[in-house]
């Protein structure tokens, strides 16, 4: 514990720890905070050898409390924001710059919580830690703050702790006892602690309060000249103990395994209260806006008061009604600017302001050319629509707004001044619903408005007849509900069964060439090499291909998909299957210990978890595929690791179940992956030949119901154990380990993976 008053350290009532860089500070916190998991990719500088990053000094920030807007705290009333654009910009910085965290991957635990963080559009993640147990190495001296070795490093539960016992001990023991001479190895439980970067203070204060109300009590703000900050962090569930001093243990084996225990149960609790923050931030942040453009004032569409109900019904209908906004009448002219409009008098009838979404302006200003250069209909614009409608008039359309129909668009606007499309901030904002169009690739907005202008383009190069018979408003409404795209390298792909109805076949039949057709319309509009629409994978076909359709785009299907650590994932996207949902499971697995272990990957597939298995340093894995175009994947894969890597694999190409597979694993493997679904039943057998005489662990991959999974891992072991019994010897013990939910499969069956233990009585 740290004496109040200490130099470095703020009151303990202060809602915000600052820190400043003196000795004492950095040997209780700037070793621990989040050296080896935190993701750092905004701090200037980069880490200082393993040392973690430094907490800002008080010459560089402002620590504030709860109310930034007034009283209190060195310079009264607060408040900070950088400009929209300077903040985006930033934003795509931060986010495609290199992670320059020694571990150099954000933790699994909270890969998808920071993936949806960096969708909201006022902040950015900076650097984080989901929480971790670790045994660290370092100097005995306060004054020596830098270097240091970490022994153990897990972000989740150790349920084993005479084998993390036993591993300190080897570890130590390895060692020369002159070079421990000076050392302090030291148990640290360290919880969750997240830095997010905010366009705003309003955001700032936001989160902070979110934090604070979920358990994080020490969170805080800092402000900089141009950057607004929260750290959110808790205390309260640190845990910290020597173990070793000058390599000389100062504890017992069963010390330790009560220190675990109690680690054990703080990291759940880490776990409930990350999970908590999610879920009200979810609640108390709304997602970008689709639409939004920056400092652009958004659409309106103006048109007079009595058309309004009917124009609202027809863009309704065309999927362009942006309903973050109301509409509301803008004044009788056709300024576009609110502050115009109140110094100006209101000249003509009232108008009123249709909000649209930046994707249905962009529409509506492609099918403006087809409706210019189209003959008039002659068709009723709406129920009562003269083009300058009287006092009269306007009562009786009032009377009868009930029985309003949807307006004819096309014929209004070659009416010339009835309709007007323009920027406006005159429409008030209101709540919105969630969006689900963000992605990596560009702003939801930028993604959904590319396609809008693609297809409203390639719609506008009909002949008119074409035109009338394939209606653009349904085609832009299924745009607007469809689910995000998913990009692998540069081919972006169509979620499954979208854009496919007879609608969208008839238009791609009918948009003629040399523009390429519809879908290389939508492809050029991407920026994509190829535009293809995944197709539902056959789960229980042998070989679990890729299933997509290339609908338009030239070259190959192979591209490079980024993975955890340094994994970067060599594929064929026609040839082979790639699961965004096991991000999270592939980021763990790259976080196990598994130094100098030799692994079994019974089907392996690109190398799902064969290359995070070797960028960890297992010293060998035996990797088993049998479907060709994977094994291919796989050894492109295995050079993009780095030959030293590629040496550690030995790749078996085919069945896994014969003789030479047997052959090259039998008794020599600590662990064996059995990743295969519905179920990895066929590989057992195998599996139990694997492991080492002295035992291991098998990871089982299965599909349960969400009611079943511990009454299904029992039975697994149960099963494993009965042929470990038989094949091995009446001595063999089988227990459950762990139970890891990876994601749904189908609606109440999960995909879990199902540590199972494996020992002899003799180990």
């Amino acid at each position: 514990p740290r004496a109040a008053g200490a130099p470095g350290m703020a009151r303990k009532d202060c809602p915000c720890i600052a820190l400043q860089h003196d000795e004492l500070a950095s040997l209780l916190w700037s070793r621990h905070i989040s050296s080896a998991c935190a993701t750092d990719i905004a701090a200037s500088g980069g880490p200082e050898s393993s040392r973690p990053e430094a907490a800002p000094s008080r010459e560089e920030h402002l620590d504030v409390s709860d109310d930034l807007g007034g009283g209190g705290g060195a310079g009264g009333g607060w408040s900070a924001s950088m400009g929209s654009k300077e903040f985006q910009a930033r934003k795509r910085q931060i986010l495609t710059s290199l992670d320059r965290s020694p571990k150099g991957s954000i933790d699994a635990p909270i890969v998808e919580f920071m993936g949806w963080l960096n969708e909201q559009p006022n902040v950015v993640t900076t650097s984080s830690c989901s929480g971790r147990i670790s045994i660290f190495l370092g100097s005995s001296d306060p004054s020596d703050s830098k270097g240091g070795e970490w022994l153990i490093v897990s972000h989740e539960t150790l349920p084993d702790a005479s084998a993390a016992w036993s591993k300190l001990q080897q570890d130590l023991a390895a060692r020369d006892p002159a070079s421990l001479m000076g050392t302090l190895v030291i148990f640290l439980l360290e919880p969750f602690v997240l830095h997010v970067e905010c366009a705003d203070t309003e955001t700032a204060q936001k989160i902070l309060a979110i934090a604070r109300e979920t358990g994080f009590r020490e969170s805080g703000i800092s402000l900089g000249k141009r950057r607004v900050m929260v750290q959110v962090r808790t205390m309260a569930l640190r845990l910290e103990a020597p173990l070793y001093i000058d390599g000389k243990a100062l504890t017992s084996e069963d010390h330790f395994g009560a220190l675990l225990a109690l680690a054990n149960t703080r990291l759940i609790e880490n776990e409930r209260r990350i999970n908590r923050l999610w879920d009200r931030l979810r609640d108390g942040l709304a997602l970008a806006q689709a639409d939004e453009e920056d400092d652009e004032e958004p659409w309106v569409l103006a048109c007079p008061q009595t058309l309004a109900r009917g124009v609202k019904l027809a863009v309704e209908a065309r999927g362009w009604m942006d309903t973050s906004r109301k509409m509301l009448p803008i004044g009788g002219g056709a300024s576009g600017h609110a502050a115009e409009e109140e110094e100006q008098p209101q000249e003509g009838p009232p108008r009123i302001g249709v909000p649209l979404t930046a994707a249905g302006a962009a529409a509506m200003q492609a099918e403006a050319v087809a409706w210019a250069a189209a003959p008039e209909s002659g068709g009723a614009v709406s129920s009562s629509s003269p083009p300058t409608p009287s006092v009269h008039e306007s009562a009786k359309c009032k009377k009868a707004k009930k029985e309003a129909e949807v307006a004819d668009l096309a014929a209004l606007w070659r009416m010339g001044d009835i309709l007007e499309l323009l920027r406006s901030t005159a429409l008030p904002g209101k709540a919105r619903p969630a969006q689900h169009w963000a992605s990596s690739e560009g702003s939801a907005g930028d993604v959904l408005s590319s396609i809008c202008r693609a297809v409203s383009e390639a719609h506008g190069s009909l002949k008119p007849q074409e035109a009338q018979e394939l209606p653009l408003h349904p085609l832009l409404a299924e745009l607007q509900t469809m689910n995000r795209l998913q990009w692998r390298g540069d081919v972006a792909l169509l979620p499954r069964g979208s854009l496919c109805s007879e609608l969208w076949d008839r238009l791609a039949h009918a948009v003629q060439k040399p523009s390429g057709g519809l879908w290389e319309a939508v492809r050029v509009s991407l920026g994509a090499r190829l535009l293809a629409r995944q197709k539902e994978i056959l789960v229980d076909s042998e070989v679990r291909s890729g299933a997509v359709e290339v609908l338009a785009g030239s070259g190959s299907g192979w591209v490079v998909v980024p993975g955890p650590k340094n994994v970067r994932y060599a594929l064929d996207v026609t040839r082979c299957m790639f699961s965004e949902g096991n991000a999270a499971e592939k980021a763990r697995v790259a976080e196990w210990q598994v130094q100098g272990e030799t692994i079994l990957d019974m089907y392996t597939g690109i190398g799902f978890w064969t290359l995070p298995l070797l960028a960890a340093g297992a010293s060998r894995v035996v990797a088993c595929e049998w479907n060709p175009d994977a094994v291919e994947a796989l050894r492109r894969g295995l050079r993009l690791l780095g030959p030293e890597a590629e040496a550690r694999c030995e790749v078996f190409a085919g069945d896994n179940r014969r003789p030479e597979v047997r052959a090259a694993s039998a008794g020599q493997c600590h662990r064996v992956m059995l990743g295969l679904i519905p179920d990895s039943r066929d590989g057992f057998p195998n599996a139990v030949a694997a492991l080492r005489a002295e035992g291991g662990t098998l990871h089982v991959h299965w599909n349960v119901r969400s009611d079943e999974e511990e009454a299904t891992a029992r039975a697994v072991a149960d099963e494993l154990q009965a042929m470990f019994r038989r094949d091995r010897g009446s001595s063999w013990c089988c227990e459950v380990a762990a139970v890891q939910r990876i994601k749904w499969f189908a609606p109440r069956v999960r995909h879990v993976r199902i540590d199972v233990r494996c020992t002899p009585a003799s180990a």
